[in-house]
């Protein structure tokens, strides 16, 4: 893969301190900073070091200079060709040191290689985090299982324990959807509410336009068809004799 300008800074920094620093290739960049490694191709262009743990591209128009050395990967090789494939002594010494120096994917092949030359040795399998069950060596993954766990989101964890988390979150998500519930009718409360306030203002209005412009009385009831024009005179009262 290529190294993309953003991200060069950490990659450089993650290499530098790592201890493949040793005796590795040294590319010094123009940007200051510095990469330890095995070079293991170059091209007019590029260069692609391996750091142990995989390989980067570099490109060769940021290099200031290269130094060449012995790094701890290229030692791991050369000690690979000289360990005899059912030496599970040596193998063993060679993961350790491989995982001294931080070759972690070396460390683990030459774990596998002592285990392949003697699959019961328990600090082969010990190295590769199997464990024992019932007599026999196993993955972790599978000593977990035989011994009743369950695996949930990437960790083991006993069958009460998972029970535990998933009514947790039952009664989390419960909750949740109750007070989603109750925000949902307050508003539907409140949006009836509006509406009934509006139609009791246009009903007040539509009332008001109704009554304007009828005569006073209009409210007390049928008046007279004519109203007099002169002084209006009680009839005086007949009196018998």
């Amino acid at each position: 893969m290529r190294i993309e300008p953003t991200r060069t800074l950490f990659l450089l920094l993650t290499a530098t301190v790592a201890p493949l620093a040793l005796f590795a290739d040294e590319i010094f960049l123009k940007s200051g900073g510095q990469l330890s490694g095995r070079i293991v191709s170059q091209t007019a262009t590029d260069l692609e070091v391996d750091i142990g743990a995989g390989r980067i591209g570099v490109p060769l128009s940021s290099v200031v200079r290269i130094e060449k050395g012995h790094s701890p990967l290229q030692e791991y090789e050369d000690r690979v060709g000289r360990v005899p494939p059912g030496d599970v002594e040596g193998w063993l010494a060679l993961g350790a040191w491989a995982s001294a120096q931080g070759l972690g994917v070396q460390a683990r092949e030459a774990y596998n290689r002592a285990l392949h030359a003697s699959p019961t040795d328990p600090r082969a399998n010990a190295a590769l985090g199997n464990v024992q069950v019932d007599g026999r060596w196993v993955s972790e993954d599978e000593g977990y299982r035989a011994r009743g766990f369950v695996q949930f989101e990437g960790e083991w964890m006993t069958p009460p324990e998972h029970e535990a988390i998933l009514r947790q979150r039952s009664a989390e998500a419960d909750q949740e959807r109750a007070h989603m519930q109750a925000q949902i009718n307050a508003r539907e409360a409140e949006a009836r509410a509006e509406e009934a306030e509006a139609r009791a203002r246009e009903a007040a209005a539509q009332a008001a336009e109704t009554q304007e412009g009828l005569p006073l009385w209009y409210g007390w009831g049928a008046g007279p068809v004519v109203w007099p024009s002169g002084p209006v005179v009680a009839p005086r009262p007949r009196v018998y004799r």
